[in-house]
């Protein structure tokens, strides 16, 4: 039994406090479907010997049950954050609770 419901889930992405509002557009078509998230755009340095790199991908963190039955980042498919533009999904990945990460790629 899960220790979190639904609705749980849905306060913690609040856009009214601190969430932000997407539009995911599969690429197999159907329309977008709008969905509220949290959008983190972090910066990661990381050193290896002399090399040193830096990651800024971002991230779109939503329930799962809030994506279209048709979501696949394989196929393109796009998410429009309020605010800030729009993203190619290049993954989708579950946390076997309810929630699901979406990697994002260049903006569009």
């Amino acid at each position: 039994m899960p220790i979190e419901t639904a609705a749980d889930r849905l306060a913690f992405l609040s856009v009214d406090e601190f969430g932000a509002e997407g539009s995911y557009a599969p690429a197999a078509g159907g329309g977008a479907t709008t969905l509220p998230g949290i959008l983190d755009r972090p910066t990661i340095a990381a050193a290896l010997n002399d090399a040193a790199s830096l990651d800024a991908r971002p991230t779109f963190l939503c329930r799962q049950a809030d994506l279209p039955a048709t979501a696949d980042a394989d196929a393109g498919d796009q998410l429009t954050v309020t605010g800030v533009g729009a993203f190619e999904v290049t993954s989708i990945e579950p946390d076997g609770q309810g929630m699901a990460l979406l990697r994002l790629g260049a903006i569009v």
